[in-house]
């Protein structure tokens, strides 16, 4: 096999320099590789600059060993924690009446108006905020020739009512603007509008005034929605927020 080579490449090394042929032979692929391959050795062979010696059998099954481990890296086997999440359910779930709710924000725990206190949810101190009801109008105050808020064309006011109560035994300076107090309500569980900034006195985002000791005062948030009726509003959450403290309430 070696001697075919050779001639092989005798041959056509003695047609490229003669010049006796009109045209390049036609070689099979086979023949290309091994005129190329006995080249290259010959090249190699007889270069100063390299170290020409044969293989021995253990350092080309070294090779080959080495070869296939860069080929198919070890697979890692998989963690004691990982095998636990994938073979353990979770546990822990949280039933419907008292899994988080989404929001805009992510997840957050919806809690029940019944009893609760907003001033001590937002971090108001001093001061007790109780939900009372809601009303439904085209504007508020109504009848009122100072300051109130119209809905616009094809709107509705939804106006929240709120039971502000200051210390039994002693008079509160109330200020609730400094506490910067943030308001959404979603309607239905899709509807969702930002309760208002705005001038009327008694707006519990910015109610300032003496609060009497034993004394309730009515304060209200203001939010425009779209033209509905009380009835048509079957379930109404209040998301509340006061530097940093949040709440979310559901008030139907």
């Amino acid at each position: 096999m070696k001697k075919g080579k050779v001639l092989v490449f005798l041959a056509m090394s003695a047609a490229l320099m003669t010049g006796c042929v009109d045209s390049m032979p036609e070689l099979t692929a086979e023949q290309s590789d091994i005129i190329a391959e006995y080249a290259a050795g010959l090249l190699l062979k007889y270069s100063s600059n390299y170290n020409y010696k044969i293989a021995s059998d253990e350092e080309v099954a070294a090779a080959m060993a080495a070869r296939q481990e860069v080929a198919e890296p070890e697979t890692q086997p998989e963690t004691e924690m990982e095998q636990q999440t994938e073979d353990e359910p979770s546990q822990g779930t949280p039933s419907s009446e008292t899994q988080p709710a989404e929001s805009e924000s992510g997840t957050e725990q919806v809690q029940f108006v019944a009893d609760l206190d907003f001033a001590a949810e937002l971090g108001i101190d001093d001061l007790i905020i109780r939900y009372q009801s809601f009303e439904i109008c085209s504007s508020y105050p109504q009848n009122n020739s100072g300051f109130r808020v119209d809905a616009a064309q094809g709107k509705k006011l939804l106006v929240m009512h709120f039971d502000l109560e200051g210390l039994p035994e002693e008079d509160v300076d109330c200020n609730l603007f400094d506490y910067n107090i943030k308001m959404r309500v979603n309607i239905n569980d899709t509807a969702s509008a930002a309760v208002l900034s705005t001038l009327i006195p008694n707006d519990l985002a910015s109610y300032m005034d003496v609060v009497r000791a034993g004394e309730i005062v009515d304060v209200v948030a203001v939010a425009e929605i779209d033209d509905m009726t009380e009835e048509e509003i079957q379930t109404l959450i209040l998301r509340a927020s006061s530097n940093g403290q949040t709440c979310t309430v559901k008030l139907k």
